[in-house]
């Protein structure tokens, strides 16, 4: 791909997947689990839970067409399937309801016993979470072969960076912004999500039935 594509896909790519994992949405849920533990304890379970979220998403990045083979699910029935699923939760977003597909309220009070929160369900399912893995997977199907796959890699390690930063300072954004400001950040990203989840379901009804194209 050209220069000016591959900026337009990697814009494309960094907002797609940071309106996915969210950090805006997810800071109130990372401040009740790390509810009662110092600002340096806070920003060290930020960054295991980002470093999680990009190992997550860079594994399915280079081995997600393996595991689709796997299973012989075809790349366009799993852009179908992954984009209805991304609307799903854009739609979601955009009511600012919580997402079940991140995290049950009852994972999220096992995890308050456990002395290791960042792993699991922070680093998964929270940030990376179905929603997050289904995207990267269908980024690189949009852009096959290694320029892609780096520009979606790219993409996701800012998209970390990005949360662990949110995430560390969430004290601090909550203060500022309040519950409404993350509730109207959060439909921001579920229309966006929206949006690119209809771009991914068509590309794969035109992919799954290209006699469309024809008429």
């Amino acid at each position: 791909m050209d220069l000016n594509e591959g900026l337009k896909f990697f814009f494309a790519s960094l907002i797609s997947l940071f309106a996915i994992v969210n950090p805006f949405g997810n800071a109130p849920i990372f401040l009740g689990l790390t509810e009662g533990k110092g600002a340096q304890e806070r920003k060290r379970i930020a960054l295991r839970a980002s470093l999680t979220c990009v190992i997550t998403l860079l594994a399915f990045i280079f081995l997600g067409k393996s595991v689709l083979y796997l299973f012989r699910v075809s790349i366009s029935s799993f852009q179908i399937a992954g984009g209805i699923l991304i609307f799903i939760i854009g739609l979601t977003m955009l009511h600012a309801f919580r997402l079940w597909t991140k995290s049950t309220p009852k994972e999220e009070e096992e995890a308050l016993v456990k002395e290791d929160i960042a792993v699991i369900p922070l680093g998964i399912p929270i940030l990376s979470g179905p929603g997050a893995i289904t995207t990267a997977m269908i980024l690189v199907f949009q852009h096959s072969g290694f320029e892609g796959k780096l520009i979606v890699s790219i993409s996701a390690l800012l998209t970390s960076i990005l949360a662990y930063l949110i995430l560390s300072f969430s004290g601090i954004l909550l203060k500022a912004v309040g519950n409404t400001g993350i509730n109207i950040l959060t439909r921001l990203m579920g229309l966006l999500l929206t949006v690119k989840a209809i771009e991914f379901i068509t590309e794969g009804v035109l992919s799954a039935f290209p006699f469309l194209l024809n008429k």
